[in-house]
Protein backbone atom coordinates (compact mmCIF):
# COMPACT_ATOMS: atom_id res chain seq x y z
CA UNK A 1 0.00 0.00 0.00
CA UNK A 2 1.49 3.26 -1.01
CA UNK A 3 1.57 6.00 1.62
CA UNK A 4 1.34 10.19 0.14
CA UNK A 5 1.69 12.80 2.39
CA UNK A 6 -1.14 15.23 2.64
CA UNK A 7 -0.02 18.39 1.25
CA UNK A 8 -1.86 21.44 2.47
CA UNK A 9 -2.66 22.38 -1.31
CA UNK A 10 -4.31 19.54 -2.23
CA UNK A 11 -7.74 21.13 -1.68
CA UNK A 12 -6.89 23.27 -4.43
CA UNK A 13 -5.25 20.25 -6.35
CA UNK A 14 -9.47 19.12 -5.74
CA UNK A 15 -10.95 22.14 -6.30
CA UNK A 16 -9.03 22.64 -9.74
CA UNK A 17 -9.78 19.18 -10.95
CA UNK A 18 -13.54 19.66 -10.45
CA UNK A 19 -13.51 23.15 -11.99
CA UNK A 20 -11.88 21.57 -15.41
CA UNK A 21 -13.54 18.59 -15.47
CA UNK A 22 -16.93 20.59 -14.87
CA UNK A 23 -16.07 23.17 -17.90
CA UNK A 24 -15.49 20.22 -20.40
CA UNK A 25 -18.55 18.41 -19.27
CA UNK A 26 -20.46 21.40 -19.25
CA UNK A 27 -21.43 21.83 -15.36
CA UNK A 28 -19.47 24.61 -14.48
CA UNK A 29 -21.44 25.26 -10.83
CA UNK A 30 -20.35 22.33 -8.86
CA UNK A 31 -18.48 22.11 -5.24
CA UNK A 32 -16.84 19.89 -4.11
CA UNK A 33 -19.19 18.81 -1.37
CA UNK A 34 -22.94 19.45 -2.30
CA UNK A 35 -24.64 17.69 -4.30
CA UNK A 36 -26.91 19.03 -7.00
CA UNK A 37 -30.79 18.00 -6.91
CA UNK A 38 -33.59 17.94 -9.65
CA UNK A 39 -32.86 16.47 -12.90
CA UNK A 40 -29.71 17.40 -13.17
CA UNK A 41 -28.10 15.46 -10.09
CA UNK A 42 -27.20 12.17 -12.26
CA UNK A 43 -24.92 14.63 -14.24
CA UNK A 44 -23.53 16.01 -11.77
CA UNK A 45 -22.65 13.23 -10.05
CA UNK A 46 -21.17 11.80 -12.86
CA UNK A 47 -19.02 15.02 -13.68
CA UNK A 48 -17.74 14.81 -9.58
CA UNK A 49 -16.56 11.35 -10.63
CA UNK A 50 -14.47 11.85 -13.39
CA UNK A 51 -13.03 15.54 -11.01
CA UNK A 52 -12.05 12.55 -8.51
CA UNK A 53 -10.94 10.27 -11.31
CA UNK A 54 -8.63 12.92 -12.84
CA UNK A 55 -7.31 14.27 -9.65
CA UNK A 56 -6.24 10.95 -8.45
CA UNK A 57 -4.31 10.30 -11.54
CA UNK A 58 -2.73 13.86 -12.05
CA UNK A 59 -2.15 14.67 -8.50
CA UNK A 60 -1.42 11.22 -7.10
CA UNK A 61 -4.32 11.49 -4.56
CA UNK A 62 -5.28 8.39 -2.13
CA UNK A 63 -8.59 7.42 -2.04
CA UNK A 64 -8.37 8.14 1.62
CA UNK A 65 -7.71 12.02 0.78
CA UNK A 66 -9.77 12.02 -1.89
CA UNK A 67 -12.38 11.11 0.17
CA UNK A 68 -11.68 13.97 2.90
CA UNK A 69 -11.76 16.50 -0.03
CA UNK A 70 -14.98 15.23 -1.45
CA UNK A 71 -16.35 14.31 1.35
CA UNK A 72 -16.82 11.15 0.44
CA UNK A 73 -16.31 7.55 2.02
CA UNK A 74 -12.88 5.81 0.54
CA UNK A 75 -15.21 3.17 -0.64
CA UNK A 76 -17.43 5.78 -2.74
CA UNK A 77 -14.20 7.18 -4.06
CA UNK A 78 -12.96 3.46 -5.31
CA UNK A 79 -16.87 3.13 -6.84
CA UNK A 80 -16.15 6.81 -8.98
CA UNK A 81 -12.70 5.54 -10.62
CA UNK A 82 -13.78 2.13 -11.25
CA UNK A 83 -17.22 4.00 -13.41
CA UNK A 84 -14.83 6.31 -15.22
CA UNK A 85 -12.25 3.88 -16.14
CA UNK A 86 -15.19 1.66 -17.59
CA UNK A 87 -16.63 4.63 -19.35
CA UNK A 88 -13.47 5.21 -21.00
CA UNK A 89 -14.18 2.81 -24.08
CA UNK A 90 -16.61 5.63 -25.31
CA UNK A 91 -14.31 7.63 -27.78
CA UNK A 92 -15.98 10.89 -26.90
CA UNK A 93 -15.73 10.96 -23.46
CA UNK A 94 -12.39 9.45 -23.49
CA UNK A 95 -11.16 12.50 -25.71
CA UNK A 96 -12.91 14.92 -23.01
CA UNK A 97 -11.12 13.23 -20.21
CA UNK A 98 -7.95 13.28 -21.91
CA UNK A 99 -8.30 17.01 -22.28
CA UNK A 100 -9.41 17.31 -18.83
CA UNK A 101 -6.14 15.67 -17.95
CA UNK A 102 -3.63 17.42 -20.01
CA UNK A 103 -4.59 20.71 -18.65
CA UNK A 104 -4.58 19.82 -15.25
CA UNK A 105 -1.15 17.98 -15.83
CA UNK A 106 0.42 21.43 -17.61
CA UNK A 107 -1.15 22.87 -14.68
CA UNK A 108 0.42 20.84 -12.08
CA UNK A 109 4.05 21.25 -14.19
CA UNK A 110 3.73 24.72 -13.68
CA UNK A 111 3.01 24.65 -10.03
CA UNK A 112 6.41 22.51 -9.48
CA UNK A 113 8.00 24.69 -11.78
CA UNK A 114 7.36 27.78 -9.52
CA UNK A 115 8.18 26.57 -6.47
Amino acid sequence: MRTRQNNPNDIAFARLALTIVALEFGQPDLSLDIEKTGPDRRRAIFVRQVAIYVAQTVFDLTATRLGELFSRDRSTITHAVRVVEDSREDPVFNRKLLKAEDVLSQSYDALRAAA
